[in-house]
């Protein structure tokens, strides 16, 4: 039995499983029903009963939200607040439920290795950020490849992101630009290299004229 079959008989259900990490991985910010759904992929009804229990558990609270909004009438923008949920961060079990909710992050190296098969000729594959638990500093997932399907793509982190509850930056090159943009120690390229990431698929060809092996940028 793998690991989300098994929370979700722990928990009870799905839904609980992705509202507790959402909350968890975002412990700051305040959600609306509707960015709820978005970030978990569910509709508001599949998901209310168990936001009545989480609340009344104390795990989240009410919380308000200002968004900015454009106002012909007032001749510029205006703020709004909207109403919401936010993680009660003094819950008695918050440690707990973190070691056992995140701890599965990681494993979305092998969802997705599966799922990028479908997705185009992809030659390089590299995670750091969101996908190692970690703090984003540019992207969370960099691909290199040919022929690469965009809305293939985004629909294999659409779902990724509606387990782990963060949404998942991306950048993607051709295998030609990415041996020239290294070549040339571009800035993106040796920042990405330079703070931690994991290389999840390697198919460059070393032998190619002009490769280059990877994580030996110069400072």
């Amino acid at each position: 039995m793998q690991k989300g079959d098994t929370l979700v008989k722990l928990f009870g259900s799905e839904a609980k499983v992705r509202l507790l990490r959402l909350f968890l991985v975002n412990p700051t910010e305040v959600f609306d029903a509707k960015t709820i759904s978005i970030r978990i992929h569910m509709k508001p009804a599949a998901f209310s009963k168990e936001m009545r229990a989480l609340l009344d558990m104390g795990y989240i609270r009410r919380g308000t939200r200002v968004i900015t909004i454009a106002d012909d009438r007032a001749r510029g923008p205006r703020r709004k607040k909207l109403p919401g949920f936010v993680l009660a961060r003094d819950f008695a079990y918050l440690q707990e439920l973190s070691a056992l909710l995140i701890s599965q992050i990681p494993a979305a190296r092998e969802k997705l290795s599966i799922g990028m098969r479908g997705v185009g000729k992809v030659s390089l594959l590299v995670i750091t950020g969101t996908l190692l638990n970690a703090e984003r500093r540019i992207v969370d997932l960099f691909i290199v490849g040919d022929k690469l399907k965009k809305p293939q793509i985004e629909k294999v982190l659409k779902s990724l992101e509606a387990e782990i509850g963060k949404e998942i930056m991306y950048a993607m090159m051709t295998t030609t630009e990415f041996r020239y943009r290294y070549g040339m120690y571009d800035r993106f390229l040796k920042d990405l290299f330079d703070n931690p990431h994991e290389i999840v698929l390697d198919k460059l060809d070393r032998n190619q004229e002009g490769s280059i092996p990877l994580n030996i940028l110069p400072s």
